[in-house]
């Protein structure tokens, strides 16, 4: 079996108005991946590109580095050789993590597809086949936070992320907002995304203490893991990693420095599932447990975190599903629903979703 055609169609798919630290936005942008094998077989990805604030990519950039640099290199490759194919890539193109998502996606797909098999199944199996969901809430006046949390909660709901900001004053204001809101019936966090001082945030927490958040999620730089050690020494509720973790190797200096109590795993920063299945390896063997994080994936990346986070063995919390409280369209034929907090696992083939190629065509963007 051979991978014959590689072919990338850009999109972006509306959401409802969403800002973190880095920028403010209102679409998923991505790059829909196709892999063609021999026999007609179609396996999907989808490589993120809505925040080049911290990835640095855009659907420009994916697509022209697929279609040139990745492309020429995987076709006649044989698609069950998914760590070799990505390894190929690896030694041909340093970092861009997001192009290496949708192609490691896509391969899983099409594996799972030929065999007849979930995804899940590549990944070693399935630990649950119902993924509890956590939601963010993007930066805004206290008041119109306190709203956002509402509808999330409305919409079954029980882990709400909350946004910080560069203004910790502020915040402090907008997640005593929160909680008065929502009452203690929904679990909190907050996530700052690195935007916080390591002193600043030791003083911030101590603020909101009586508002018993759940965890708090990086809020110093990636690279500052004395920092972050210090920080998890001072505050009394866990402290999980995001920016800090783009490697199996990040693990393990998180271990030494004793810097997080659970991480963060992004699929658009592991390359994928395959690396991300490593990460939670190495994770694992440190007593360190894990979660799927939420980059509002607009569709098939969607799915694979449902994959993923079914097969993480340590799952002790809810993973981020923030795409489904802020998408205004579905590309999928596939309809996902919140039960009881949490969202069903696929179990076709593959990812065990079609695309919807009706509703797809209306969000192509032509680059």
């Amino acid at each position: 079996m051979e991978i014959t055609k590689v072919e990338v169609i850009p999109f972006s798919v509306p959401i409802n108005s969403f800002a973190d630290a880095y920028t403010g936005f209102s679409t998923s942008n991505a790059v829909l991946v196709k892999l063609h094998a021999e026999d007609g077989t179609i396996g999907f990805g989808e490589a993120c590109a809505w925040e080049p604030e911290f990835y640095g990519e855009t659907m420009e950039s994916i697509s022209s580095t697929i279609e040139k640099y990745v492309a020429p290199h995987i076709i006649g490759q044989n698609p069950y050789n998914i760590n070799r194919i990505m390894s190929i890539i690896d030694a041909n193109l340093a970092r861009i993590t997001c192009v290496k998502e949708g192609i490691d996606l896509a391969l899983h797909d099409l594996v799972g597809k030929l065999l007849g098999i979930p995804v899940y199944v590549l990944l070693g199996g399935c630990f649950r086949d119902k993924i509890p969901v956590a939601s963010e809430i993007g930066i805004d006046t206290p008041e119109i936070m306190a709203k956002s949390a509402l509808r999330v909660a409305d919409m079954g709901i029980k882990v709400i992320k909350i946004k910080g900001s560069h203004d910790m004053n502020l915040d402090i204001k907008r997640i005593h907002a929160v909680r008065e809101a929502v009452g203690n019936q929904i679990d909190l966090r907050l996530d700052p995304n690195a935007a916080w001082t390591t002193i600043g945030t030791i003083k911030t927490m101590k603020e909101l203490e009586d508002c018993k958040l759940q965890l708090l999620e990086q809020p110093i730089p990636g690279w500052d893991l004395k920092g972050m050690a210090h920080i998890r020494n001072s505050i009394g509720i866990p402290l999980m990693a995001d920016e800090s973790i783009w490697t199996p190797q990040d693990v393990i200096k998180i271990a030494e420095y004793g810097a997080a109590d659970i991480i963060n795993i992004k699929i658009a920063k592991s390359c994928g599932l395959a690396l991300g299945k490593k990460i939670e390896a190495v994770a694992e063997s440190f007593g360190i447990p894990c979660i799927a994080g939420t980059e509002i994936e607009p569709g098939f990346s969607l799915i694979a975190k449902l994959h993923f986070a079914a097969s993480i063995k340590v799952h002790p919390l809810a993973s981020e599903f923030t795409e489904l409280t802020l998408l205004k369209a579905n590309i999928l034929k596939h309809s996902i629903e919140i039960e009881d907090g949490c969202v069903k696992v696929p179990n076709g083939p593959g990812f065990g979703v079609e695309l919807n190629e009706e509703i797809f065509e209306k969000y192509i963007v032509t680059c």
